[in-house]
């Protein structure tokens, strides 16, 4: 879900100068990965992990946030797997020395899931397994709700909440969704990436109808992005509708 008002290039952001910023953010994230599993040394032979092709499809969105779209009083939670691209952009910030950029998975270096207690950088929420991630801005909305009519206004702010495909086959997401109150939040957005990436398998069918028609039956509004700027383009050309 996005925020109709919301433009996908913000004000004094321009589509060339977010581009330039996502390759930087691909390739950090992607070096970040690269070298906890095939440079740094492994004496264990253990598998360290991390997940490329999930950091790679969140890298425009999360460039397009940090660097177009987000105030001061915006709260994040980011999908766990897209752990390595928060770091990324955190680094290129200035709020991430570089002496942590290889120490992805090692002991008391960056986590592989976003973690507000052990990550030496700026982590909105804590993320993880069974939907905790995904929930968490809802309840930090609500929380909001409180302060505000209890101790005052603690100013504007959105909750973003960036998910996975795969992160909605966890029942506590729905419970949370389902919940008459969370559809009358207003500030809460959700951002679902449908890239079809599971830990351990290709999510076999793409159910964006269906996940479309669960969250509408819900209360929420729902705005589905199909195709990028490059796909257009190139569905513009000639030959075009045949792809």
């Amino acid at each position: 879900m996005t925020d109709p008002a919301a433009e996908v290039v913000a004000p004094g952001a321009d589509r060339a100068t977010l581009d330039a910023i996502a390759k930087r953010v691909l390739w950090t994230s992607t070096a970040m990965i690269h070298h906890a599993n095939r440079v740094r040394p492994n004496p264990s032979g253990l598998k360290v992990g991390g997940h490329q092709a999930s950091c790679a499809s969140m890298v425009h969105i999360m460039t397009s946030l940090w660097f177009g779209q987000l105030r001061p009083g915006d709260r994040v939670s980011v999908k766990p797997h897209a752990s390595p691209v928060l770091h990324s952009i955190n680094y290129l910030l200035g709020d991430l020395d570089e002496r942590y950029m290889p120490t992805l998975r090692e002991y008391g270096g960056l986590q592989p899931y976003p973690s507000r207690s052990k990550d030496p950088d700026r982590v909105d929420y804590s993320t993880g397994s069974v939907g905790i991630g995904a929930t968490a801005p809802l309840w930090g909305a609500m929380a909001r709700r409180y302060v505000d009519t209890t101790f005052g206004p603690t100013g504007p702010g959105r909750q973003y909440s960036l998910v996975g495909d795969a992160e909605l086959d966890e029942g506590a997401v729905w419970e949370a969704v389902l919940d008459p109150s969370v559809a009358e939040l207003g500030e809460v957005v959700w951002i679902v990436d449908m890239n079809r990436q599971s830990l351990d398998r290709v999510v076999p069918n793409i159910a964006a109808p269906r996940l479309e028609q669960m969250f509408a039956a819900a209360g929420w509004q729902v705005l589905t992005v199909s195709f990028g700027r490059t796909l257009e383009e190139l569905f513009a050309r000639p030959g075009g509708e045949a792809l």
